[in-house]
């Protein structure tokens, strides 16, 4: 009796795919991305943002607040970090007033240079250490707090609190205050700080702030042997790689292999790593096409993960749906999606 062989499969997540199709306008075409959307089976994914997908893919079903802080630790520290501390995620954000409100208009680093982020490492630590509090920044762009105890209110994730009125993100938890005042203490260092004024002069946005988010204790490992390796650069999921003890590689390396090494089971977390839209599509559409590929021949089968949270499946019998006719990327991304 012949033995069949199982099939690989590739998981892609391809969180920025609808931002970049925005950017980079209806001209250009993609044929191995539009193909794919086209003619492979939709599912949805009934999850609330893209970091819940990630939980979600490693079968890690979180109530409540996500635990990002402390896969951020594991992420950068390359190990599970223990059940013992609470974690939270500081980052550095800037903050305008608007009229009677104060709005977080953008956060981390970009624009620095590796002195300015030294120097408000510096202010913050300082502020954090008279409250008895170790900033831990294993990544250049990632900072942790650990906690002995947890807290008993959450803060609002930092991507939901961008541009909202920071009088109605703030938790109303009175504990809260506690955090406020460091938030406050902070501020001010930075307000007296050398930085703030080299910045007004070259007319750009000061770090004026911080905000805590993204507490938790790290979370218990999901099924067993999900996937075998990953590729990403994105702390949530490499943190998921690290306690669920999968093999781990950076996104840049899943261009240069051909997974004969890598098990039967890949993720590949695909994050923008380019400020140009084309240049970034045209890498995810070469990457693509190579998977396209390797489906057509039967070696893969390819699940993709992209706009609007939602997924398709791709196997060796969709390229067969030619009555499906290719529609523009942009138009995939933004219309209603096929059933």
């Amino acid at each position: 009796m012949t033995r069949t062989k199982t099939k690989r499969t590739i998981t892609v997540l391809a969180q920025g795919l609808q931002a970049l199709a925005r950017a980079a306008g209806d001209k250009n075409h993609y044929p191995a991305l539009e193909t794919l959307f086209c003619r492979g089976s939709h599912f949805g994914t009934q999850s609330q943002s893209p970091d819940h997908l990630r939980f979600k893919l490693f079968g890690i079903e979180p109530e409540g607040e996500l635990p990002i802080a402390s896969l951020t630790r594991a992420a950068d520290q390359g190990e599970n970090p223990g059940q013992h501390q609470y974690w939270l995620r500081l980052d550095p954000v800037t903050l305008m007033v608007d009229m009677a409100r104060v709005v977080m208009t953008s956060h981390g680093f970009a624009g620095l240079d590796e002195f300015e982020r030294s120097e408000i490492e510096k202010v913050v630590r300082s502020v954090l250490h008279e409250q008895g509090i170790v900033l831990h920044c294993d990544h250049p762009e990632r900072w942790c707090i650990a906690l002995d105890e947890p807290l008993n209110f959450g803060f609002t994730p930092l991507e939901d609190a961008l541009g909202m009125d920071l009088a109605e993100v703030f938790p109303e938890h009175p504990d809260a205050l506690h955090w406020r005042g460091i938030i406050n203490e902070i501020e001010i260092a930075l307000h007296a700080s050398s930085l703030k004024l080299r910045h007004r002069h070259k007319g750009q946005q000061a770090i004026n702030s911080v905000w805590f988010w993204g507490g938790g204790f790290i979370p218990d490992v999901g099924e067993q042997g999900v996937f075998d390796t990953v590729y990403s650069d994105h702390p949530v999921t490499r943190g998921l790689a690290v306690i669920n003890d999968c093999r781990l590689r950076k996104q840049l390396e899943v261009t240069q292999v051909n997974f004969n090494h890598d098990g039967q089971s890949i993720l590949v977390d695909w994050t923008v790593r380019s400020r140009d839209p084309k240049q970034e599509l045209d890498s995810l559409e070469r990457f693509v096409q190579q998977l396209l590929g390797k489906v057509r021949d039967g070696s893969i089968e390819l699940v993709f993960y992209g706009a609007k949270i939602e997924g398709w499946r791709y196997g060796r019998c969709s390229g067969w749906r030619f009555w499906r006719f290719r529609q523009p990327l942009g138009k995939i991304c933004f219309s209603s999606l096929p059933a």
